[in-house]
């Protein structure tokens, strides 16, 4: 029986900022142009829909939903997987977690049965939402604190944007959802048991000292569009790249695809819930190529 469980915010201290941080080995976007072959709704999943509008209150946009692109998570998920080319049983996840902000239109397929599926091995797999833009970044503390204390050395992050909706949706904001994409991060972690290092969420006021510290030994911050206008961080220090707008979870991410070797700082602020959220990363290679690819 595993329990998923955040783990607590560490105060920054120089051992921490020093300490072991996950290393990205491989990356994959998933970005798919025109529709989906798959053509819901189906009748079964429309009569989904309807019972949720009328439990809380909203309604379904069925003219809308029918002209968008229909790109269901589970087939974003798969896109990704696949873009991340195969994965041999050396370099199998033991532990795999999906992260998504916008729920999804297709409620007949369980994206992260079918994330277990696609994987070799018996990874331990799961999905991390309701945390708004910060989903993915819980998802990697999760998922690292796992491996931390169950001796595991590979962990996949999936993490999705998905833009079609039966029910009215955000057009503006960070929530707001302009196209459909798929990232998936294959992570190596050498840490064994020790503490690791690089990763915070809280309150901005409690996370901004160790988001501070660690951006003293990054070569790059891919910053969050919550940062756009603040809060304050160092005037000097590391290349900085903003998020790709209209992607919630995915725009930050999306500055590993071509970032340089050497230490990433990744870093949002979701404004709805007031959180601030970084995570530390260490590129061993040269990433190359454009955004429709694996690195």
């Amino acid at each position: 029986m595993f329990r998923t469980a955040a783990p607590p915010v560490r105060p920054a201290t120089a051992a921490a900022v020093a300490g072991t941080v996950p290393c990205l080995l491989r990356a994959a976007w998933h970005l798919p142009t025109g529709p989906s072959e798959r053509r819901p709704p189906r009748p079964e999943v429309e009569a989904i829909h309807r019972w949720t509008a009328e439990t809380h209150g909203t309604r379904v946009d069925g003219d809308r939903f029918a002209a968008s692109p229909l790109w269901a998570t589970p087939d974003l998920v798969a896109g990704a997987v696949d873009a991340l080319g195969p994965l041999p049983a050396a370099d199998a996840p033991q532990i795999a977690v999906l992260a998504y902000a916008t729920p999804d239109f297709e409620h007949t397929r369980l994206a992260a049965s079918l994330l277990h599926g696609l994987l070799p091995g018996e990874p331990l797999t799961f999905a991390v939402s309701d945390q708004g833009v910060l989903s993915p970044f819980t998802a990697l503390r999760v998922a690292v604190e796992y491996a931390r204390r169950s001796g595991w050395n590979r962990l996949l992050l999936v993490v999705v944007d998905q833009s079609s909706q039966p029910f009215p949706r955000p057009e503006t904001g960070q929530l707001a959802v302009d196209r459909d994409a798929a990232a998936a991060l294959l992570l190596g972690w050498e840490g064994g048991a020790a503490p690791v290092a690089g990763l915070g969420q809280g309150r901005p006021e409690q996370a901004l000292p160790a988001l501070r510290a660690d951006l003293a030994d990054a070569g790059l911050l891919a910053a969050g569009l919550g940062l756009a206008d603040g809060p304050e961080l160092p005037l000097s220090g590391p290349l900085r790249r903003d998020a790709v707008p209209g992607r919630p979870c995915t725009g930050v991410w999306s500055a590993l695809r071509d970032a340089p070797a050497g230490r990433v700082v990744l870093a949002d602020l979701d404004r709805g819930l007031d959180r601030l959220a970084h995570c530390t990363l260490d590129l061993p290679d040269p990433q190359e190529g454009s955004d429709d690819g694996n690195r």
